[in-house]
C-alpha cells in the first residue's frame, strides 16, 4: 500500500473526474471544492441556498464547467436532492455539508434510493502512520459500543478497504489495554475469539491478532521487549478499537498531537461517501475527498 495520503491526489482524464455532491454546501465546503478541482480530482454539485452560494463563487477561480449549483430549502430537502443526483447518474459521490449527521446518514441509508448494503456501516481513519506506511484506525464515529458481531463486520470493511488501496492480506491488531486475555476485560475476551476465528479461516482476507496494547501493535521494539510472538505485533495495518470512545480518542490525538494526515472513509455502503468533521483540516477533508474518488474507480 501507499506510503501517503498524496499518492492518491491521482490527476485522472478528463471524461473520468468523480464528481460530487455537496448537501447543504457552505463557503468552506466550497473554498474546499475550488482546492480540489485545482488539485484535479473531483468537480463538484453544490446543495443548498443557492443565492448564498452564487454570491460566494463571484471572483472565484473556479472554472465554471467544474460545478453546478441546485437550489434546496432545508437540509432535508438537501439531502434528498443529493440522493436523487446519485441515483440519477448525475453525482458520483455523496459528500455532508453544513448539516445534521443524523439526516445526512438518514439519507444515505433510505432503503428506497440510498447506499445501504448487508454490510455494518463503519468508519476508518486512515492515516500516515510509523513504519513508513499508512495505517488505518476503525470504528473513530458510527459503532459506539461493538459486540462480537458488529467487531466482524468494522474488521471486515477495514479490510476491505485496505485491498482496494492496494494492500493484501493487511495485519489486524485488536486493540486492548493488555496483551494477556482476562475474563473481566470483555473486549480481552471478544479480541480472543475472533483472532481464533481468523485463524480457523473464518474470518479471511487477512491475519488477526489480539489483544495487543497499541505500543505492542505497532512497535517491533516493544512487542520484542514483551517477547510477543506474532506476526501482527510491531506491524499492523490496520488497528481495531474497542469502542468508539478509544477509536475516536486516538484519532483526535493522532492529528492534534502527532500532526499526521489523516483521511476519513465510510465503508459499508455501496460507493464511498465523504463525511468529514466540521473541525476537520483542510488538508485531512482533502485527503478524505481524494480517497473517496480513488476508491470509487474500484466499483
Amino acid at each position: 500500500m501507499s506510503k501517503s495520503l498524496k499518492d492518491f491526489y491521482v490527476i485522472p482524464e478528463v471524461d473520468s473526474v468523480r464528481t460530487i455532491a455537496i448537501a447543504s454546501a457552505c463557503s468552506d465546503d466550497i473554498d474546499l471544492a475550488c482546492e480540489a478541482v485545482k488539485i484535479g480530482i473531483a468537480r463538484f454539485i453544490f446543495i443548498g441556498n443557492a443565492k448564498s452560494i452564487n454570491e460566494k463563487l463571484v471572483g472565484m477561480e473556479f472554472p465554471k464547467d467544474m460545478y453546478d449549483v441546485v437550489a434546496a430549502n432545508s437540509e432535508h430537502e438537501s439531502a434528498s436532492l443529493m440522493m436523487k443526483l446519485i441515483q440519477d447518474g448525475s453525482a458520483d459521490i455523496p459528500m455532508k455539508g453544513l448539516m445534521q449527521t443524523g439526516t445526512f446518514m438518514k439519507a444515505i441509508l433510505e432503503s428506497d434510493q440510498g447506499l445501504r448494503t448487508s454490510q455494518l456501516i463503519s468508519q476508518i481513519t486512515i492515516f500516515e502512520g510509523i513504519n513508513n506506511k499508512l495505517q488505518l484506525l476503525t470504528d473513530c464515529a458510527v459503532n459506539i459500543e461493538p459486540d462480537l458481531k458488529s467487531k466482524i463486520g468494522i474488521i471486515n470493511n477495514a479490510v476491505e478497504i485496505a485491498v482496494n488501496l492496494g494492500l493484501n492480506n493487511p495485519k489486524v491488531a485488536l486493540l486492548g489495554s493488555v496483551e494477556t486475555v482476562n475474563p473481566r476485560m470483555l473486549d480481552t475476551m471478544e479480541s480472543a475469539v475472533i483472532t481464533q476465528m481468523n485463524r480457523r479461516n473464518q474470518i479471511s482476507g487477512c491475519t488477526i491478532d489480539g489483544p495487543l496494547a497499541l505500543d505492542n501493535a505497532i512497535s517491533f521494539e516493544a512487542a520484542k521487549k514483551k517477547g510477543i510472538q506474532s506476526d501482527v505485533a510491531g506491524n499492523a495495518d490496520i488497528l481495531v478499537a474497542p469502542n468508539l470512545l478509544v477509536s475516536n480518542t486516538l484519532s483526535k490525538a493522532i492529528t492534534y498531537y502527532a500532526n499526521k494526515e489523516s483521511a476519513s472513509v465510510i465503508a459499508g455502503t455501496k460507493r464511498p461517501v465523504v463525511m468529514t468533521s466540521r473541525t476537520d483540516r483542510k488538508n485531512n477533508k482533502l485527503n478524505s475527498i481524494a480517497i473517496a474518488c480513488y476508491l470509487h474507480t474500484k466499483l
